[in-house]
């Protein structure tokens, strides 16, 4: 038992002091040659070119305008007389208004 909590310990410390060791960098040698250039690409294709946008229709010319007729010279004329009042429908008679003098129909 004695040797068994022996190696135990013995394979902790090991495995803590291997985790803690840095190991050193190694020399950084001289750059290398500069590589070549590489080739131009090649240019693109032209795109293609639109449609042409139709002609709109042309506006409708408007209607001329009415002419107005020409006024008459008048003299001055005689008055004319009132004419006859229709007859009333049947079934209503003729009556006066009071108020206004103006002859209306009523019912019989």
């Amino acid at each position: 038992m004695k040797t068994l909590l022996f190696t135990g310990a013995l394979v902790l410390v090991l495995s803590v002091a291997g985790c803690s060791l840095t190991p050193t960098p190694a020399a950084q040698g001289p750059p290398g040659p500069q590589g070549q250039t590489g080739q131009t690409g090649q240019p693109g294709d032209p795109g293609q070119s639109g449609q042409q946008g139709q002609v709109g229709d042309p506006g409708q010319t408007g209607d001329a305008g009415r002419q107005g007729r020409e006024g008459r010279e008048g003299k001055e004329g005689r008055e004319g007389r009132e004419g006859q009042d229709a007859p009333c429908p049947a079934g209503e008679h003729r009556h006066t208004n009071q108020d206004t003098g103006k002859p209306i129909c009523v019912r019989d």
